[in-house]
């Protein structure tokens, strides 16, 4: 196919929308809950009870519970003072920052457990409503086994509680994942197993024989030793079964069904570019066999990678991976199996194979052998939760709420299409990275935190995309629908998923949603200019989609302009001389096209103050308007 506008085929137009890797929209969240701390706080744990209108937030020797009730926030501040001999010891040994960090906050058992970092010596309490509680012998509340939390504000704690045991992970030299409070036998890895290790996360995976229940968990090995041509870290799955009860007694307090393999983010056979793990989360749909592990990667350039795993595989790869450096036969049954073996002398074999040889050969790689997409922008990815979303169809999708370095949340539409960056969130006052995130899919809120700001915010905020069927359908967020009756764009709700709500999350479908596909200006938003024939004139376009593709066009032809940050501007100058005329900015996506800006521009030796601006010392001018 020619083109008829040469000049229009190589500038006009600065295509985003085949690029699935940079947000549609960027937005401040309308009705987003937001409370700021005073920056010595540095927040560093949070919980939220699912239903619930409380989060509970861990700071420098404190526990803010805050309720939400609409728009408000009551916070209730709980000091959790450093102890005394401790802080004294910590000054002594001049250990640096010696306070109380509080590092994790779960609840097991109905019993709400803090850890903070005490001044160098880890200790635990039991936080009960709005005080912390002492045991009925009248000792603070202590955890069973090694400590719970790192001695160092540094290092983040990696937790779990699952049923009625608490399953912690200890970064650092001294490296180890255990089961650190509950009924059940405290156990943890041997140190040979883990070394120098930055823990990201941890998760359950059920099975229909729970026996068979395994629980994951998700780490960097830093290569400290490193050479300018090797890798500074390696991303590592470990795994142990729920039922494990360590080793026979006289012999130790190890796993007995310990086995890690690596994790890579990238393709097979070409440079591991995303080697560092920044956050892990693993998604199962309430009922479902079916779960995936979502990672965020990180490389020594400073770009992003998201990629998925099907934990079922990874199960699978556990199950069947031939072992590392593994000499002769393997011992039967087979070492790290989930259901025990049925004598003593198996069992002997299976302890000792999995003492010298934890590492399974195989390389686990993501689905598809590809990350998902690679961030491409000034900005990392931080933390990362997940939903399923049921659009207007009744269709599931994996919805992602991805944190970022500079305190921003990408929401991503992921489809067997293709993976979408919905739009990019800003709800927080500073920039700072997002450290935390919670979602809660019954009441239908996200909380997110910085070291110095929390904030809730709706799952859906349809209300941003109203205007048109358009900008609603354009917008793929399959929390929202377009109401045809109503002329506005709602959320998706069981009362309303069928014959009501227009949506189409179908990029090849789009064009039929709606039944207008233009946007024109109206005559009286085109603003009037008169400018001196011998200036430079500047004229801006708000890029509104960063998916759609821009062009100015006067009298069918079509003006290259500059990208300039959230502006489409048309710059007129020696290569472009300026005319007289009506300029407009138009916007193209999938079908549909939106006049955005309009000038009607006259040549005169003045100008019209309200409209424009001579910079002194120079022949330019600049238009400035509000871009909405």
């Amino acid at each position: 196919m020619g083109c008829f506008f040469p000049l229009f085929c190589l500038f006009a137009f600065f295509y985003l929308g085949a690029s699935q890797n940079i947000p549609r929209l960027r937005l401040i969240p309308k009705d987003a809950v937001t409370q700021s701390f005073n920056q010595k706080e540095r927040l560093t744990a949070m919980f939220h009870e699912a239903g619930s209108p409380q989060l509970i937030v861990g700071g420098r020797g404190t526990v803010w519970i805050l309720t939400f009730v609409g728009s408000e926030i009551t916070p209730t501040e709980v000091p959790v003072r450093v102890e005394e001999k401790a802080e004294k010891d910590c000054k002594r040994a001049e250990k640096g920052d010696c306070d109380n960090f509080i590092q994790m906050i779960e609840r097991i058992e109905n019993k709400t457990l803090v850890c903070g970092t005490n001044a160098g010596s880890p200790k635990c309490w039991l936080l009960v409503n709005t005080s912390l509680q002492r045991s009925s012998q009248g000792q603070i509340f202590t955890m069973v086994g090694e400590n719970v939390v790192s001695s160092s504000p540094l290092q983040n704690a990696v937790t779990i509680a699952i049923e009625d045991s608490l399953y912690s992970a200890l970064s650092g030299n001294k490296s180890s994942f255990q089961r650190s409070y509950g009924r059940k036998k405290g156990v943890k890895t041997r140190d040979s197993w883990i070394s120098n290790a930055e823990f990201e996360g941890a998760a359950l995976f059920p099975h229909k024989d729970r026996r068979k229940d395994e629980i994951f968990f998700f780490y960097n090995e830093v290569n400290r030793s490193a050479g300018l041509d090797e890798e500074l870290y390696k991303v590592w799955l470990g795994r142990v079964c729920k039922v494990d009860q360590g080793e026979k007694p006289g012999s130790g307090d190890f796993w007995s069904t310990f086995l890690k393999a690596r994790l890579v983010c990238g393709r097979p056979h070409e440079p591991l570019l995303f080697h560092r793990l920044e956050d892990a989360f693993v998604f199962r749909e309430e009922g479902q066999a079916e779960a995936t592990l979502y990672g965020v990667f990180s490389s020594p350039w400073g770009s992003s990678a998201v990629c998925s795993y099907s934990m079922k595989r990874i199960s699978s790869h556990f199950e069947t991976s031939k072992f590392k450096d593994a000499p002769g036969s393997i011992p039967h049954p087979r070492p790290g199996l989930c259901v025990p073996p049925d004598s003593s002398s198996s069992l002997a074999k299976m302890l000792a194979f999995i003492k010298d040889h934890p590492e399974l050969e195989a390389v686990v790689y993501p689905d598809e052998e590809q990350p998902l997409y690679v961030l491409q922008m000034n900005d990392t990815y931080t933390q990362v939760v997940v939903d399923k979303v049921r659009d207007a169809n009744n269709v599931s999708h994996d919805v992602l709420f991805l944190g970022t370095a500079k305190g921003k949340i990408h929401k991503v539409l992921r489809s067997k299409e293709q993976t979408v960056i919905i739009a990019e969130l800003s709800p927080f006052k500073g920039e700072a990275p997002v450290t935390q995130m919670i979602l809660d899919a019954a009441t239908g809120h996200l909380y997110v935190s910085t070291k110095f700001e929390v904030t809730r915010l709706p799952l859906h905020d349809c209300s941003q995309y109203n205007g048109n069927c358009w900008k609603c359908i354009l917008a793929q967020d399959p929390y929202c629908g377009w109401d045809a009756a109503g002329k506005s764009c709602s959320a998706i709700s069981q009362k309303n998923h069928t014959n009501r709500l227009i949506q189409s999350l179908d990029s090849s479908s789009t064009t039929q949603a709606c039944k207008a596909a233009e946007e024109k200006l109206s005559q009286d938003s085109i603003k009037k200019v008169s400018v001196d024939h011998t200036a430079y004139i500047y004229l801006p376009c708000p890029l509104r989609s960063h998916h759609a593709s821009y062009s100015w066009v006067k009298d069918n032809k079509f003006y290259p302009c500059a990208m300039e940050d959230q502006s489409c501007t048309l710059r007129f100058g020696q290569h472009t001389p300026m005319g007289e005329g009506l300029f407009k900015c138009m916007a193209r996506e999938k079908g549909y096209k939106e006049e955005i800006m309009g000038f009607e521009v006259a040549l005169s030796s003045g100008v019209i103050p309200e409209l424009a601006l001579m910079l002194s010392g120079a022949a330019f001018l600049t238009i400035t308007i509000l871009l909405l």
